[in-house]
């Protein structure tokens, strides 16, 4: 992501990246990639995070089940 740019200039970027025969799935997918990588961005920015010993805590009481 470009801190410069936008998000629909992003948007539009990753759009007229996709091929001309992508489906309108294919385009809401990278849409709704780009928008996600944008709140988790802000959401760092904002120090809203988990350490990593948490993120391996929760990881290994998902994979026990």
């Amino acid at each position: 992501m470009n801190a410069t740019m936008t998000f629909k200039e992003e948007a539009i970027l990753a759009i007229s990246r996709l091929p001309n025969k992508a489906t309108a799935r294919q385009v809401r997918e990278r849409v709704d990639i780009l928008a996600a990588l944008r709140e988790s961005d802000n959401a760092s920015a904002r120090g809203d995070v988990l350490p990593h010993s948490e993120v391996l805590r929760r990881f290994r009481s998902w994979n026990r089940k």
